[in-house]
């Protein structure tokens, strides 16, 4: 099963190119604020565990380019097409596009910028090795340099002595 989630908001032109290639592949979609309703299986929106709960259960996922959900991937190191929300798709900036092409780069995803792509993008990603590095927590480091104590459950962060 491939999961596509495109999160709270819309991406009709991503939902559509899946529903072309609903007769080739089986979908399961989270489409959001989308004004397509699919042919195939979807719900609209869902809590975070039902959203990790489908991409757990999925072999390949189909995804926006947003933060929130690379980050659900790569923490499940499930392999993906990364098809980022774009202007030329009616979305207000191309803000998600460095972040897919980050990910390709890495060897985490597919990248896919053209919807029209996605048969290719799905056969590329079904045949590829993923790679899904471990990268040092932030805000651990953060914690560190300012001389911050990490807390105890719900104990304050406080200041150590330098």
């Amino acid at each position: 099963m491939i999961f596509v989630v495109v999160s709270t908001g819309h991406f009709d032109p991503l939902i559509e190119a899946c529903n072309r290639l609903s007769h080739k592949y089986e979908f399961l979609g989270q489409v959001g604020s989308s004004t397509v309703k699919p042919e195939f299986p979807f719900f609209l929106t869902a809590s975070h565990e039902k959203i990790e709960e489908c991409m757990r259960q999925a072999d390949l996922i189909v995804s926006h380019g947003g933060a929130g959900m690379t980050a659900m991937i790569n923490k499940l190191k499930k392999p993906s097409v990364i098809v980022p929300k774009q202007q030329r798709y009616g979305e207000a900036n191309d803000l998600q596009v460095e972040l897919a092409q980050k990910w390709a780069e890495l060897g985490m995803g597919v990248l896919c910028l053209d919807v029209d792509d996605l048969e290719y993008a799905i056969g590329k990603a079904k045949n590829t090795k993923f790679n899904f590095p471990e990268f040092a927590s932030l805000g651990k480091h953060i914690i560190s340099e300012m001389g911050l104590v990490a807390p105890a459950q719900a104990t304050p962060l406080r200041r150590t002595s330098r």
